[in-house]
């Protein structure tokens, strides 16, 4: 009671500081900058604004089809005109009758998908003007989810009803479906996304990847963007003017001064989510279920990036770093909802779903929630470590300042078990930066061989796995705290160990939601049991024994050499599951 009393009387504290540094005219050209970015976000996710005009100019022959988007900028032409300017590139693209003559260079063939978008779209709308909706679309199908025959009793699927016509009347049906795509929404008509005995045209569907939804979403995200701004930015010129010092004097634990300063803004936060949920008809409950971990991650982040950094332009540098990787994590995997079930690990897809009136599952949610949890928890454990005045206020790269910090998260009385334990809490960072790559490797087409691009991908998780364990181990060497090489040896298997429960854990609850992902199998080495374990200790204990033989100053050689081991065997695997071996 005394505890939170304290953390209380310090975030009262905060809201009074928030308050005095913006007061005046820098509130109103905050909250102003906040609701543009909340106004084109919404608008973008309801596509009722466009993004350009004259984007594309292109030529018409006589007689060709009318174009009235303001995307094209239309000229009239006849061929040999038409031909010679898109040559010289003064037009995208010549559309001679129905047949469309393009350059061999990406803006011209950019041209050609929008045009043919356009003019698929205007089609649609003159057949249901000119004539029947009967004559006009005609193929029309009725979705029943059941237990599929191949899967498990618990597992289900969406199939077409076998009987040869719907057992419901459908023409109400699809003059409802024409009706809103007329409006505009016809981004409803999504198979991933249709409900059981639904009534769905295949004429009216668009594209699965749901873009507008997920800008819908991450319009959550901005207000928690602007909030950890404010919290990292008060922590810093509290330790650069050296209050932080007088509050560490003060009868109150790190743990208290950390949170006493994040609450108000978690509270700002979670009060923006209430608002923007009852605004855009959703559930509340379930929205702060599943937008709290996204605040507790975005402040762990900016938390971090406030206790290791003492100037400004350092800050600003590395926020900014967080912004974009916090961005990718939560957007990128979004983008896959309905497509891949890798998209689970970012939040913002159970939000589509809320949207969409889709249900998930209790796995589902612990995928996408617990490892930000567990970032959050290990941030805050960390943060109180590092809480002291040599800390806050020492200079020094990056990797100097976070060698320092594992240092005094480390129990040095009991260094086994905080070794296993640093191995087993790394595994939500390793499988963030993992699910990142992984995601990186179903969007980004690529031009080389298939087995060459996975195997790079291969290379860089292998090397974040490795530094993973044995940062901690290397830490130690640099203290001399290790005494012998019997002691690292059982400092590499605790390592190894911690982080083989925590990889098969964190596996088991991944791959009972994401299947086909061979990365991921491959990384986790899934239906083995012993050798990974066997494989974790001979890795961590060559980076070890190698950095202990050579010197700290070696580690990134240790690394390599210890990376190339990992390397190996799992390319073994994935070789193994792609049928190669």
């Amino acid at each position: 009671m005394a505890t939170m009393k304290k953390i209380l009387q310090l975030a009262k504290r905060e809201v009074g500081r928030f308050r005095t540094r913006f007061s005046g005219g820098s509130t109103l050209v905050i909250l102003l900058l906040l609701a543009v970015t909340l106004m084109i976000s919404y608008f973008v996710a309801q596509q009722g604004l466009v993004l350009g005009k004259d984007i594309y100019y292109i030529g018409v022959s006589p007689g060709g089809p009318s174009i009235d988007d303001s995307r094209f900028h239309v000229q009239v032409l006849d061929y040999a005109d038409g031909v010679k300017m898109l040559n010289s590139r003064s037009i995208d693209l010549y559309l001679y009758n129905e047949t469309a003559i393009t350059r061999n260079d990406d803006r011209s063939r950019y041209a050609e998908g929008a045009l043919k978008q356009y003019l698929t779209k205007a089609e649609t709308t003159r057949m249901i003007v000119d004539y029947d909706i009967n004559q006009s679309f005609p193929l029309r199908v009725e979705v029943i989810k059941g237990t599929s025959p191949a899967a498990t009793p618990a597992a289900t699927s969406i199939a077409a009803t076998p009987t040869p016509a719907p057992s419901v009347d459908t023409s109400s049906a699809v003059l409802q479906q024409i009706s809103e795509a007329q409006n505009g929404s016809s981004t409803k008509f999504k198979a991933e996304f249709v409900s059981d005995n639904e009534i769905i045209v295949p004429s009216l569907m668009t594209s699965p990847m749901p873009l507008s939804q997920v800008v819908l979403a991450f319009l959550y995200v901005v207000p928690m963007l602007f909030m950890g701004i404010f919290f990292n930015s008060s922590f810093m010129e509290e330790k650069t003017n050296r209050k932080l010092n007088i509050l560490m004097s003060a009868p109150v634990t790190p743990l208290d001064i950390i949170s006493g300063k994040m609450l108000p803004y978690v509270g700002f936060s979670l009060v923006v989510v209430v608002i923007l949920t009852l605004i855009l008809g959703g559930d509340v409950l379930l929205a702060l279920a599943i937008f709290l971990p996204v605040i507790l991650f975005i402040f762990s982040i900016y938390l971090i990036v406030s206790l290791v950094y003492r100037t400004f332009k350092d800050q600003t540098f590395f926020s900014m770093a967080a912004i974009t990787f916090v961005t990718g994590y939560l957007v990128l995997p979004a983008l896959l909802t309905g497509i891949n079930n890798v998209s689970y690990i970012s939040p913002l897809t159970l939000a589509v779903q809320m949207y969409r009136g889709e249900s998930f599952g209790i796995s589902e949610y612990l995928l996408s929630t617990v490892p930000m949890y567990l970032v959050f928890g290990l941030s805050l454990f960390v943060g109180t470590r590092i809480f002291n005045e040599e800390y806050l206020m020492s200079f020094g790269p990056l990797y100097r300042k976070v060698g320092d910090a594992l240092y005094l998260a480390i129990d040095r009385a009991h260094p086994y078990i905080s070794i296993g334990l640093l191995g087993l809490f790394a595994i939500p960072i390793v499988f963030m930066v993992q699910m990142i790559i992984a995601i990186l490797s179903l969007i980004i087409p690529v031009s080389m061989p298939t087995m060459v691009y996975l195997a790079i991908l291969l290379a860089l998780c292998v090397i974040v796995e490795e530094v993973a364990k044995s940062a901690g181990i290397a830490t130690l060497l640099e203290n001399k705290k290790v005494a012998s090489t019997k002691m690292l040896i059982g400092l590499a298997a605790a390592s190894a160990l911690g982080f083989f429960i925590g990889e098969k854990l964190l596996l088991y609850v991944s791959l009972s939601v994401v299947s086909n992902v061979v990365l991921i199998e491959a990384l986790g080495s899934a239906g083995l049991l012993i050798i990974p374990l066997v494989a974790h200790f001979v890795f961590t204990s060559t980076v070890c024994l190698a950095t202990q033989k050579l010197g700290v100053k070696y580690y990134p050689l240790a690394i390599f050499a210890g990376s190339i081991l990992h390397f190996l065997y799992n390319f073994v695997i994935l070789a193994q599951q792609m049928g190669m071996v």
